[in-house]
């Protein structure tokens, strides 16, 4: 056999490739192969000057075979919605399973820090990012420490109105969850078929709502003209909505203490407020009315006009039509008119929904993966179409297939607007308004105090708190 020390580097480096490919003698392959200080496979690395690279022996130990299973809790959105959106992203992601849990909100809002601080292995949450964020962010792994796993520009395709809102939430100013969605109150839902046959438009002011209703009164009295909850959490949405009409950050302002409630802006919202029920534009008597009833009334055809949140969006959907839970023909939305002069159409908004890595995960990259696409990525028009809130995707549109009625998919796009457009965040110092705040509200809905005595009432109720 012809020794190999003598040929130059090349040919030896042939004779070596065809040994290992041919799987000739292999004694004589690794004896050549030592001889020349080399792997019998690995001749590139040598020819080139570099130093082998040494596997771990962690990694030549074989990988389990199958894909990654992820497992996801959440609340929001709804179920259907939610595995559409999945499927859609299993089929793109074949090594990648999505074990989904949903739960009701309040039920989860009790689950979800005892399952962060137990053995559930978590591996993505939704959060209610203003009641949540708080209680369950040190179990989470700040946005920062993974986010660079996905595109560098996952914040940047939000809407920057959101993702403030999501920071704010802390005191630390650290971001631990990507917002999925916002909702906004209170706005206007309204039957669009009786309305037309009424022959009047949507109203953008008071004025044009109580011309509405009191004809209301006299053509059709078997109809109530608006309903809507007379619950605190409501009726504080609806007093800062027109608060926010001519003062957009009040009630941040009064909220975080840089501005006292016995100021010019919140008498005057106060007095406004007041006014729609001094001059029979809101009946007193709805204010009875608790929950999801007045929304069950509206979409009956009891109703010609809904106050609410934008969660009620879904009203707006051909999905929730195919329920079979609409009455209503067509159904329309807006913001509530403007009531003061100079004022601006305006809705509180929130940050709702946002997607977090628990800290025990082990599956980080799959995890902000699945984040991403829910987010920003082809995920949202799989969920959106539930209209349970407005995507924080930057400029993003709902198709127009998601929409029962014209008038739906218009209404709609305007509560968008609202939501995006910043002002206060729709977020009550709970404590406050089960203390104090929600009473003192509904007593000057009742007329059984004035809105300067309610205004003093507060700031007392508001130093004695802090």
């Amino acid at each position: 056999m012809i020794g190999l020390a003598g040929l130059n580097t090349v040919t030896r480096t042939v004779i070596l490739l065809e040994v290992c490919m041919r799987g000739t003698a292999r004694a004589f392959a690794m004896t050549t192969a030592l001889a020349l200080g080399l792997t019998a496979c690995g001749v590139d690395r040598a020819v080139e000057g570099r130093k082998p690279v040494e596997q771990p022996a962690s990694e030549v130990t074989e990988k389990p075979v199958g894909p990654v299973t992820l497992k996801y809790w959440t609340f929001s959105p709804r179920e259907a919605a939610l595995k559409q959106a999945l499927a859609a992203f299993e089929e793109a992601n074949p090594d990648i399973k999505v074990e989904l849990r949903t739960f009701g909100e309040a039920d989860y809002r009790e689950r979800l820090p005892k399952a962060l601080g137990g053995d559930e292995a978590l591996d993505i949450v939704g959060i209610h990012i203003p009641t949540m964020t708080g209680a369950v962010k040190d179990r989470l792994r700040p946005v920062a420490d993974w986010k660079d796993t996905v595109s560098d520009e996952l914040l940047g395709k939000l809407d920057p109105v959101a993702v403030e809102q999501t920071e704010k939430t802390t005191k630390d100013g650290r971001l631990y969850s990507v917002p999925m969605g916002s909702n906004a109150g209170a706005v206007m839902y309204y039957d669009a078929a009786l309305l037309s046959e009424l022959g009047e438009s949507f109203p953008k002011t008071v004025a044009d709502l109580e011309s509405i209703v009191m004809r209301v009164r006299k053509e059709i009295p078997d109809l109530q003209p608006i309903v809507f909850s007379g619950e605190p959490r409501r009726q504080e949405e609806l007093l800062f909505t027109i608060a926010g009409q001519t003062h957009p950050t009040l009630s941040d302002e009064l909220l975080a203490g840089g501005k006292s409630w016995k100021s010019a802006e919140t008498v005057s919202a106060l007095t406004a407020y007041e006014s729609l029920f001094d001059r029979g534009v809101l009946a007193r008597s709805t204010l009875t009315l608790k929950g999801d009833h007045p929304a069950e009334l509206f979409r009956s055809g009891k109703a010609l006009f809904l106050v609410d949140g934008s969660g009620q969006s879904p009203m707006l959907s051909t999905s929730y039509r195919g329920t079979g839970k609409i009455s209503v023909k067509k159904i329309g939305a807006g913001s509530f008119p403007t009531i003061l002069p100079g004022a601006k159409p305006a809705a509180r908004s929130t940050a709702e929904v946002g997607l977090a890595v628990p800290k025990d995960s082990k599956h980080v990259v799959e995890a902000t993966t699945l984040i991403e696409f829910l987010t920003v990525g082809d995920g949202v028009s799989s969920w959106a179409g539930d209209l349970t809130m407005a995507p924080a995707a930057a400029g993003f549109t709902v198709e127009s297939s998601a929409f029962a009625t014209p008038e739906g998919k218009d209404g709609y796009a305007v509560l968008q607007e609202l939501i995006r457009g910043g002002g206060s965040l729709n977020v009550p110092d709970q404590a406050f308004l089960d203390r104090a705040q929600g009473e003192v509200i509904l007593d000057v809905a009742h007329g059984r105090i004035t809105p300067e005595k309610a205004a003093d009432r507060l700031q007392k109720e508001w130093s004695r708190g802090r």
